[in-house]
């Protein structure tokens, strides 16, 4: 008789992680283990952001985020003229254009016991993001003769360019329950760190004074940037028809933060 109690006692035990497992793989099938979101805080930088994360378990997730941003001025453009009164700067305002792409995929862990998508999280990323820009490059052209000058003007050669960077960090975000199926998700901080690298192109005729003007600029250039504490690498090229650059190592940095209506399925 102790021996049979004993059998069921044991075999009891033994089943109750999969009677649980199932329950759990019931409860999450019944609720929804799927969720797709909308990124409303990059609308106001002209960006469109959306996400998906799906359940593992109860406190765990997988997903990604897609996000792009048309071909368009630097965002609050206007802003900043009014506030910073400067020529060379506005009208860098004025032709600089961009445009970008990134998606992220990441993992959550959440912490919290109030149930499945909800409470507060933490989530390892990774980010490719490709930049492209277009924007107008200044430089003199000194006029000598017999080491005297004679008159100076500046030429611009427009720059056209494309960045790609990859980028590792971790945020820390909260999930809330908002209605049956309806949930917001605040990421509060996500920081990163990794590195770019890219191209940038200006088409324009040259003479050889105009040549060595450009070449010297952009010596200049590669010096301050290699000056600089993240120590960025470029190489450049002038030619009669214009000019390349090589961004060949560039330290990467971002922060990212969201506040995202999501509808669970």
């Amino acid at each position: 008789m102790k021996s049979n109690l004993l059998t069921v006692i044991l075999l009891a035990f033994s089943i109750t992680p999969f009677v649980a497992n199932a329950q759990m793989a019931s409860s999450l099938k019944k609720e929804g283990q799927n969720m797709v979101k909308f990124n409303i805080l990059p609308l106001l930088g002209g960006k469109f952001a959306f996400e998906y994360e799906r359940l593992l378990t109860d406190r765990i997730s997988v997903g990604a985020a897609i996000s792009l941003r048309p071909k368009k001025g630097i965002p609050f453009g206007s802003t900043v003229k009014d506030i910073v009164d400067d020529e060379e700067l506005n009208d860098l305002i004025d032709n600089f254009k961009s445009s970008n792409f990134s998606i992220t995929p990441e993992a959550r862990f959440y912490v919290s016991k109030r149930g499945t998508f909800r409470g507060f999280y933490i989530a390892p990323y990774l980010k490719y993001a490709s930049y492209s820009a277009t924007l107008p490059f200044d430089f003199d052209v000194d006029i000598d003769d017999a080491n005297t000058d004679i008159y100076s003007r500046t030429e611009t050669i427009p720059l056209n360019g494309s960045i790609q960077s990859f980028t590792a960090g971790l945020s820390l975000g909260t999930h809330f329950k908002l209605s049956k199926n309806i949930y917001l998700d605040w990421r509060i901080i996500g920081p990163g760190y990794g590195s770019a690298k890219g191209n940038v192109t200006g088409k324009m005729e040259l003479d050889s004074e105009e040549q060595a003007s450009l070449r010297e600029s952009l010596d200049e250039l590669k010096v301050d940037l290699e000056d600089l504490p993240v120590g960025i690498k470029i190489e450049s090229e002038v030619r009669a028809d214009g000019a390349d650059i090589n961004i060949l190592r560039s330290p990467w940095a971002g922060i990212r933060t969201g506040l995202s209506i999501g509808y669970r399925f």
